[in-house]
């Protein structure tokens, strides 16, 4: 797998092309998680549009969950929204992302990406935390 990622103002777009694996995926969520700039970010855009197959499971997605849930302790005002036409993928992510059992940020899917910003854009901003003052509008 290969994937491009570009740091925007307020989040992040990530675009993967060739043959997606389970561990990369991970991974790829990882290194965004682990920047200190992920702490005040509003979004992520993961691009599924240029790929050429995968090997994308429950169970990655499982564990994505999982490291998700962990990382919204961290920022708790992001989004994630895939963006893919792979009807079995939106039907992995429906069913771990967006389970109630597993779920920890808002996501969303979506056929474009023209579309993914347009959710985006739709969604009221959540608050920034403030250690003196708890939470403060953006």
């Amino acid at each position: 797998m290969a994937y491009d990622t570009k740091w925007e103002p307020e989040g992040i777009y990530r675009h993967h092309s060739g043959f997606v694996t389970g561990r990369e995926m991970i991974e790829s969520a990882k290194q965004t998680q682990s920047d200190p700039r992920f702490d005040e970010m509003r979004y992520v855009i993961d691009d599924f549009t240029g790929i050429t197959g995968h090997d994308l499971s429950i169970d990655a997605f499982t564990y994505l969950a999982a490291s998700n849930y962990g990382a919204h302790a961290s920022n708790p005002n992001c989004r994630l929204v895939y963006v893919t036409t792979d009807t079995n993928l939106v039907k992995i992510i429906r069913g771990t992302l967006m389970s109630p059992d597993l779920v920890s940020y808002e996501v969303e899917v979506k056929p474009t990406l023209s579309e993914a910003r347009d959710w985006l854009d739709s969604l009221p901003r959540k608050h920034e935390i403030s250690s003196v003052m708890g939470f403060i509008p953006w």
